[in-house]
């Protein structure tokens, strides 16, 4: 998340910054997760959009933002899965 600084300078307060990387590179790190520059760009834009729109519950932002990564930024997922999971993810 510090690569993207750009995305958050002046928006975000450091301690938040602080949280919102852990939970990117605990995502990040999981075997199904397609690790690419692009992916991982887009998922963190996804991780602040996450917390910018009003979710702060750090456990409830874990959660959302694991939806979102397994949704959209997996590796190898049947496309009707990942639909499902992107339905899931917009219904929280």
């Amino acid at each position: 998340m510090r690569r993207y600084h750009h995305l958050v300078e002046g928006v975000l307060q450091p301690e938040e910054i602080d949280r919102l990387q852990r939970i990117f590179d605990v995502l990040i790190a999981q075997p199904w997760f397609d690790l690419n520059d692009f992916n991982r760009e887009a998922f963190a834009l996804e991780l602040i959009k996450l917390y910018r729109g009003g979710a702060v519950d750090f456990t409830n932002l874990h959660q959302l933002g694991a939806l979102a990564a397994i949704a959209s930024f997996s590796r190898d997922m049947p496309e009707e899965e990942r639909q499902a999971l992107n339905l899931l993810y917009r219904a929280s």
